[in-house]
């Protein structure tokens, strides 16, 4: 296979090769992608952790980069990036204008060229483009650190960013996300790997714990015959999760029959609860 990167923002991966098929999930701009077969306007892509159909438009080359821009007249070849740590921003065309490119979702990672501007860097686009971020909203990285190991506090305060983000069955971004994308999403900014989909992620932890010995960071996996939930544990009784059901949106509730947050369906088919970092 030969592979590719996403070239927008935030592209569908979908189960077949057809706009009203199914959203399985997303992939953030410059995600590598193995290319497959091709069926009209689609291609068949593998992604790390899934594979479906994306448009072929939004694939392009793997991004060539060469020195990073340091100082007026230095360089370095070492394999810097930028890394978006807010829940989004904006890529601009100039370093001092304001005309948009395109906005840029949280985890993605671009190559640096020129940290010399007070207030944005410079990245690499796919397509043999260019354009400028602000430096708060990015962490420069070496490409073999661009999610360094943090504390499970990194997790839940990237999930609070998230309070009141739409629901969106596959999603992955401030646009729209999903319950498993959340959990995700949460821990790769806190530097660890989890599957895409809640199955996977509660096959994937061997540190299984009580109801009592939960604890902030915890993953709590929901279902009556199989997994169909996952969340997030703020400490030992609320979590955050995006709701698919009537709320649709990303929200607190608690497993405390006490709490105003209190979600019986849920505590009532709690499936099993798994420690990410022991």
């Amino acid at each position: 296979m030969t592979t590719f990167v996403v070239a927008v923002s935030v592209a569908d991966v979908r189960r077949d090769p057809d706009k009203s098929s199914e959203q399985v999930t997303q992939a953030l701009m410059n995600v590598p992608a193995e290319v497959g077969e091709s069926q009209g306007d689609w291609t068949h892509i593998t992604l790390s952790d899934y594979e479906g159909w994306i448009q072929t438009k939004h694939l392009a080359e793997p991004i060539s980069k060469g020195f990073t821009r340091v100082g007026e007249h230095c360089g370095t070849p070492l394999d810097l990036v930028a890394v978006v740590t807010e829940p989004y921003t904006f890529a601009y065309s100039e370093a001092d204008g304001d005309e948009i490119q395109c906005k840029l979702y949280l985890s993605t990672v671009l190559p640096l060229l020129d940290t010399t501007h007070s207030s944005r860097v410079q990245v690499a686009l796919p397509g043999e483009n260019s354009a400028w971020v602000e430096r708060t909203a990015v962490s420069l990285r070496r490409e073999q650190e661009k999610y360094p190991r943090e504390t499970v506090r990194t997790a839940t305060d990237t999930a609070r960013r998230f309070l009141d983000v739409p629901y969106l069955w596959g999603g992955v971004s401030f646009e729209g996300i999903d319950c498993s994308g959340l959990t995700q999403l949460c821990y790769r900014m806190a530097g660890y790997v989890l599957p895409r989909d809640a199955d996977q992620q509660h096959d994937a932890l061997p540190h299984t714990v009580t109801r009592e010995e939960m604890q902030e960071g915890d993953l709590i996996f929901f279902g009556s015959k199989a997994i169909t939930h996952v969340a997030l544990a703020l400490n030992n009784r609320d979590f955050i999760h995006a709701s698919g059901r009537n709320n649709m949106r990303v929200m607190i509730n608690s497993l405390d029959p006490r709490s105003q947050l209190y979600h019986q369906r849920l505590d009532e088919t709690v499936w099993a609860i798994k420690r990410v970092v022991d």
